[in-house]
C-alpha cells in the first residue's frame, strides 16, 4: 500500500454534498486510513460494510478545499469535475486521488501510470467530454419569452454548462432542464439558480414551430443523399442526443 495509511473495513457514509465529500477526505487523512467505500445517503442503506457516518463540517471542508487549491488548479479541477460524475465508486476514486496528491504533491496529477490517478483522470475526461457534446447539441425553444431546453445527460453537467451559456446568451433568460437527474439551471433577470424539477415541456407556439420548420428545411437542403453515411453521422452526433435536436426529429420537412 503506497499510502502512509491502512485500508479500513468501514465505509464512509456522507450526505452526498461536495462539502460532505471533502469532510470524508479530512476524516481519511485524520484517521490515517483509506475507507473501503465512500457512499451517499441512498447507497449507505445497502452496503455490506460496517459504516462510519461522516458529518459535514464547514470548517473541515474549507481546510480540504484550501489544501486542494494549494496543490494547483489541475488537482482542484479534477476533483471538482470528477465529483459531477455518476460513475459507481467515483467518491472513493476521488478520495484516493486526493490522498495521493496530498502525499506526493502537485506532481501526482501527472502520474497517469498510477491506478488512482488514472481513474480520477478518466472520470474528469468523461464528464468534460459530455459537457462538450451538450454545448454542441443543445437546442433551445422559446416559451413565454424564455429559452428552454430538455437534456438527458449521464452526468451532472449543469454546473459546467452554466458559464458557457451565461456568456453565450448574456441578454436572454433561459432554462436547461436535466430530466435525468430532476434538476434545472435557470437564468432569469441576470440571476442564476438551480431548481429541483420533475417535468418541463417547452410550449411550441406557431412562431416557434415556423422557426423550427425553417431550420429543418435548411438542414435537409444541405444534405447530399448520395453521400449520406449514417455511421459517420452517429460518430459525430451520437444518437442519444438526437431527441433534443430539432433537425433530427421526424417528420423531416
Amino acid at each position: 500500500m503506497p499510502y502512509p495509511a491502512h485500508v479500513s473495513d468501514a465505509a464512509y457514509c456522507y450526505d452526498g454534498s461536495y462539502a460532505g465529500f471533502l469532510c470524508c477526505i479530512f476524516e481519511s487523512y485524520t484517521r490515517r486510513e483509506i475507507p473501503s467505500a465512500v457512499l451517499g445517503p441512498a447507497e449507505g442503506q445497502i452496503t455490506l460494510f460496517g459504516t462510519e457516518a461522516i458529518a459535514t463540517d464547514p470548517t473541515h471542508a474549507r481546510r480540504v478545499a484550501n489544501g486542494l487549491t494549494r496543490l494547483g488548479p489541475m488537482v482542484r479541477e479534477r476533483v471538482m469535475t470528477g465529483f459531477l460524475s455518476t460513475e459507481e465508486e467515483k467518491d472513493l476514486i476521488l478520495l484516493r486521488f486526493a490522498r495521493r496528491c496530498f502525499d506526493e504533491g502537485p506532481r501526482a496529477v501527472q502520474m497517469l501510470g498510477d491506478p488512482d490517478v488514472h481513474a480520477a483522470f478518466v472520470l474528469e475526461r468523461n464528464v468534460n467530454n459530455e459537457v462538450c457534446r451538450f454545448i454542441e447539441f443543445i437546442r433551445f425553444e422559446e416559451k413565454d419569452g424564455m429559452l428552454g431546453s430538455v437534456i438527458h445527460p449521464k452526468n451532472n453537467v449543469l454546473p459546467l454548462l452554466r458559464g458557457h451559456f451565461c456568456s453565450r446568451l448574456p441578454d436572454e433568460d433561459f432554462l436547461i432542464f436535466d430530466a435525468a437527474h430532476g434538476t434545472a439551471l435557470l437564468r432569469q433577470s441576470g440571476h442564476v439558480q438551480y431548481l429541483a424539477m420533475e417535468h418541463y415541456e417547452p410550449a411550441r407556439d406557431a412562431d416557434e414551430l415556423n422557426w423550427q420548420a425553417l431550420w429543418k428545411r435548411f438542414f435537409h437542403a444541405l444534405t447530399i443523399e448520395e453521400r449520406r453515411n449514417a455511421k459517420t453521422q452517429m460518430n459525430h452526433a451520437p444518437k442519444r442526443f438526437w431527441g433534443g435536436m430539432v433537425e433530427m426529429r421526424e417528420p423531416y420537412i
